[in-house]
């Protein structure tokens, strides 16, 4: 990939700072009055990486590990909404961690795995218990008015965790998304978010085309997760992904039906196991069966129909093996953005 073309993944860390000055420079854009107290089991350590994908920010934090979680207070009023003026929603998935609303209720506590939606526009009182998080910053201009009214819920619906899902995927996969891309992801990521937030006839069939996509990568994860287990059948996909066997037989249908899927990447995963210069030992009859062909002749038969060579000749080739592509990986990137600000992804005029 051409490097001019990548969209820039930008990286901030607390590490290239003074300690004085850590938890200063962390929350110094978080809209919000914080307040840290010293635990006194080290230095402030905080990472976040983003990108800014046309109107959308993206930005994942971390924290390193450390002997005791890290706690702060979060605190937005009236006061500092009025001379902030953002007019901004923003989406947050919890991958660790923990945030407390001081004023209790049903969804007063968010958890890992919880994605939240939060206005700008309206008070924020909670505690924060520091863990691994990613947020995506949305112009207000760009959701259905109504969107206000889902100030601090967790969106715990079916359209709700696949958005959690695109968020996720889309994170992970910055370092190698192209500008030419941008378009396209920003429009189905925002179908999904307006689904989720106003799920109105309207803006779900809008956005049928985002979920389908992503539902789709969320049972492929899913296979792939559990692909060597003798029990994965249509059944429990159906049990586990939460979709039903009508569906997912829609779903695949256009690449043969769902078990297919399966046999192809159990095929695939046999294939680099065959080209391991590491497992000479392993016999064939022995991956056949590992990968839930119990009749050797007839893994044969689907692995050159497949590949086009028999596995024999594919383990014959192991000392130049060609791995079949399983997805891409991350790679490192680092710079200064003007426009927004790591790491709470916020929107500058």
């Amino acid at each position: 990939m051409d490097s001019l073309d990548a969209v820039p993944v930008f990286r901030f860390a607390t590490a290239d700072y003074p300690e004085r000055d850590r938890f200063h420079l962390w929350v110094k854009d978080n809209l919000c009055d914080c307040r840290f107290e010293d635990d006194g089991c080290g230095a402030f350590n905080a990472e976040a990486t983003g990108a800014a994908l046309g109107p959308l920010v993206i930005s994942g934090r971390r924290w390193p590990r450390r002997p005791r979680p890290l706690t702060y207070a979060v605190h937005r009023n009236a006061r500092r909404i009025r001379l902030d003026g953002q007019e901004s929603f923003r989406f947050t998935l919890l991958l660790g961690g923990q945030v407390t609303r001081r004023a209790m209720g049903p969804d007063s506590v968010k958890r890992p795995g919880d994605l939240f939606f939060y206005d700008v526009a309206q008070a924020n009182d909670c505690m924060v218990e520091a863990g691994d998080v990613i947020s995506v910053v949305v112009p207000r201009h760009l959701l259905p008015g109504s969107a206000a009214l889902v100030h601090d819920q967790t969106l715990r619906s079916g359209i709700g965790r696949l958005l959690g899902d695109q968020l996720l995927s889309l994170f992970r996969n910055l370092p190698t998304l192209q500008q030419k891309d941008v378009p396209s992801v920003v429009q189905s990521t925002l179908l999904l978010m307006a689904a989720a937030v106003s799920p109105t006839a309207e803006a779900i069939h809008e956005a049928s085309s985002p979920i389908r996509r992503v539902l789709l990568e969320r049972i492929r994860h899913y296979i792939d997760a559990h692909l060597l287990e003798p029990d994965l059948t249509p059944e429990r996909i159906c049990r586990e992904v939460g979709v039903s066997r009508a569906k997912l037989y829609q779903l695949f249908e256009e690449e043969g039906g769902i078990m297919r899927q399966i046999r192809r990447r159990r095929l695939r995963h046999a294939y680099h196991v065959l080209s391991d210069p590491q497992r000479r030992d392993v016999r064939i009859a022995e991956i056949a069966w590992s990968h839930g062909f119990s009749d050797e002749k007839y893994f044969y038969r689907l692995f050159k129909a497949e590949f086009g060579h028999t596995p024999k000749e594919t383990s014959q080739r192991r000392a130049n093996p060609v791995f079949l592509p399983y997805g891409r990986l991350p790679s490192d990137a680092g710079s200064n953005l003007s426009g927004w600000t790591l790491p709470f992804g916020v929107l500058n005029d």
